[in-house]
């Protein structure tokens, strides 16, 4: 979840305006066509890049209500825009730059300054945290653990793709996730120290000293994409089913979790890989976040 830094770091909850912001927001942007088979798609071209990327996140609040976000990010440099869309009040805009973050109401040109902190984009988890291919959301190794339940040909954001709705055993899942790496097996023979004094005598999988090649390194676990995880306490719930829509490059364009794996959903509505160059505001447009300026943005 967002935080506001200034908050002390509560959860951002303010902005709760149920189902119509969301429909304002995400809207009915997905087409589904005729069904499809029932199998991942193989991309037909190599993801674009992704430096700077706007996608839309919705995700569920502890008062039962949702959250929306519009994000426009820079994932090499941390710049971000977010907009946060609101019914009955004008929009609230956040700008980040490195460890400062800028505030204001949509309608107003005055910006309010406050320690970025983690908000409005945790970048230490990387840009698969919110923008993910398909082999990072569900990579080859955790697929056998799906079964993929519907199929269709879809668009998003006039963008063809394929829709998946995808189901597995919550038990599955929760093993994966508490599992460790494999440990690494050290299948070298050993060297007879006699010839380890020459090296062109020494097994070949040897160093050029004669010594042992170092072991391999554990493989990692199978693990869903960062930001994703079982949620505690489902032990006796039913079968766990995402939906998401892939494009030709094997980009998620959109992701639907249950909540029991997080209740996300993410809509990407446009990538490039160019720098996001937003305008700042100038120092003479930046006044200091008091508990009145709090009161005035409905924070």
């Amino acid at each position: 979840m967002f935080l506001l830094a200034a908050l002390g770091g509560i959860g951002y909850a303010g902005v709760t305006y149920g189902p119509d912001l969301v429909e304002r927001v995400t809207g009915a942007d997905e087409d589904n066509g005729p069904a499809a088979p029932l199998a991942y798609p193989v991309p037909t071209a190599s993801p674009a890049a992704m430096r700077t990327t706007t996608f839309t996140v919705s995700e569920l609040d502890s008062f039962g209500g949702t959250q929306t976000y519009e994000v426009t990010a820079d994932f090499e440099s941390g710049i971000t825009r977010v907009v946060i869309p609101r019914a009955d009040t004008p929009d609230l805009e956040i700008l980040t730059l490195w460890e400062q973050s800028f505030i204001r109401r949509a309608d107003e040109p005055t910006w309010y300054a406050l320690p970025r902190g983690d908000f409005p984009v945790d970048f230490s988890l990387g840009r698969s945290r919110w923008v993910r291919i398909l082999d990072e959301l569900l990579p080859l190794e955790l697929r056998r653990f799906f079964t993929i339940d519907e199929a269709n040909e879809s668009t998003i954001e006039n963008a063809p793709a394929r829709r998946l709705v995808v189901s597995a055993d919550p038990q599955q899942l929760i093993q994966t996730q508490n599992a460790v790496p494999t440990p690494a097996v050290d299948t070298t023979p050993a060297v007879d120290p006699a010839l380890a004094v020459d090296p062109a005598l020494a097994d070949p999988t040897a160093t050029t000293d004669g010594l042992p090649a170092p072991a391999t390194p554990p493989a990692p676990a199978p693990a869903l994409a960062p930001g994703i995880a079982v949620q505690p306490g489902i032990d006796g719930a039913a079968t766990l089913s995402m939906e998401i829509w892939v494009d030709a490059t094997g980009l998620v364009r959109k992701s639907v979790m249950p909540a029991e794996l997080g209740g996300e959903t993410i809509t990407v509505t446009a990538v490039s890989p160019d720098a996001f160059q937003p305008i700042f505001p100038t120092p003479e447009a930046i006044q200091p976040l008091t508990a009145q300026v709090l009161f005035h943005l409905g924070l």
